[in-house]
């Protein structure tokens, strides 16, 4: 795996690239930062253009990349939006130039537009059964003081109503632009040959202006929400803590082990010990450490019956607070630790698994190789250094609840 900057248009744009012959395949991935939920104007404004995106520029444009067996999709989150390219090596000229064509004439037409709008409408519409998704957005909408997650990243129904063709076209012109750009390339190639095929699908893109990241902090409330749906036969319950650390910190990897003890090893953790295993009380139950550019927080889920919606609830911050007051033991540290050296070989598998681990160590602002050389710190960590760790971050008892479940 290599990093390497292409000089066009006066801008540095990073490539994360790796050639590989195993199979006659190409992958490419451009991600374009700050360029998500988090930077909508309108909230659904970016997940509405990828949809444009996905219309190509024509009615023909993706029956053409059908018949060579080119798949390209385009999709959007919190915190980026992405194009993802995949084909045979044969046609690479013409993958290439069908994305290039995309990229500078995106088809901003009202009739696809509001056939887009209807099509999200009605996304949302059935999504108001969906109890995961509208417990989690519960959740998310209650524990940052923010308006960028007051909507989840489709928008609601009254903001995907709002969004016209003016919309799309500024925040194309803001957004989607070469300093903002992330490249990831695999695959079979040589890389001196694809420097042509790579200025082509970059050339319809202006310089652009780069945009800065956004920070976000849990609110210091303490919540306990929820939300009463009389045909909900479970209650789903989510809930999350505010964590103080970074990425970059250098003991991150204690974070790494010690959550993996509490609730992301599966019936290894401790919460779903406490939960299912002992008490029956749901049938899956875990949190997990979720750092990212923009903010981090422990962030879990458990389902169970309506009437033990409170217990449940009492005995995760039961289990939390063990755990921060007493730590583990040596046996779940020696879990954690052949776990997660022991399945690094199966992340790495494969090219896209690769490719994917390389960009986002490139877009946390780590080395190329960090993930790997981390594991050195894992095999050498002791049950002193991790329960002092664990102990020094007790922010994380600051749980806050959001619930969907049929009071009665």
């Amino acid at each position: 795996m290599k990093l390497e900057y292409l000089d066009f248009k006066n801008t540095k744009i990073p490539l994360i690239f790796e050639e590989n012959n195993d199979l006659p395949v190409i992958v490419l991935k451009l991600v374009f930062k700050n360029c998500g939920r988090s930077f909508d104007k309108i909230p659904g404004t970016a997940r509405m253009f990828a949809r444009i995106l996905n219309e190509g520029v024509d009615d023909n444009f993706f029956k053409e990349l059908e018949l060579k067996a080119i798949n390209l999709t385009s999709s959007s989150g919190f915190e980026t939006l992405e194009i993802n390219l995949t084909l045979l090596k044969e046609y690479k000229e013409f993958a290439f130039k069908s994305l290039a064509n995309l990229l500078k004439q995106p088809r901003f037409d009202e009739k696809i537009l509001q056939k887009n709008k209807f099509l999200a409408l009605s996304e949302l519409a059935s999504k108001n059964s969906d109890f995961d998704y509208l417990a989690k957005n519960l959740l998310n909408s209650n524990i940052f003081d923010c308006e960028e997650f007051k909507s989840p990243n489709d928008g609601n129904e009254e903001s995907i109503k709002q969004i016209t063709l003016k919309d799309l076209k500024d925040f194309f012109n803001k957004h989607i632009n070469l300093s903002n750009l992330i490249i990831s390339l695999g695959g079979d190639f040589i890389k001196k040959d694809m420097q042509k095929l790579l200025e082509l699908i970059l050339s319809p893109l202006d310089k652009g202006e780069k945009i800065p990241d956004k920070k976000y902090d849990l609110t210091s409330h303490l919540k306990d929400v929820n939300l009463v749906r009389k045909e909900s036969e479970q209650a789903y319950i989510y809930f999350a803590s505010p964590f103080y650390g970074s990425i970059k910190d250098n003991d991150i990897y204690m974070a790494k082990i010690s959550h993996f003890v509490l609730g992301q090893a599966g019936f290894g953790s401790r919460i779903m010990e406490e939960i299912r295993v002992k008490r029956g009380l749901a049938y899956s139950a875990y949190s997990m450490l979720d750092l990212n550019l923009s903010y981090n927080r422990i962030f879990g889920y458990l389902q169970t019956k309506n009437e033990n919606a409170q217990e449940a609830k009492k005995i995760i911050k039961q289990v939390f607070d063990e755990f921060v007051n007493k730590g583990i033991n040596e046996e779940e540290l020696n879990q954690a630790k052949n776990f997660l050296l022991g399945s690094t070989p199966l992340r790495y598998e494969s090219l896209s698994k690769r490719l994917n681990i390389a960009f986002y160590e490139f877009y946390q602002d780590l080395e190329l190789g960090y993930y790997k050389n981390e594991l050195k710190n894992i095999e050498k960590v002791n049950l002193n250094e991790i329960n002092a760790y664990i102990k020094k971050h007790d922010e994380i008892l600051k749980l806050s609840f959001a619930s969907l479940k049929n009071e009665n």
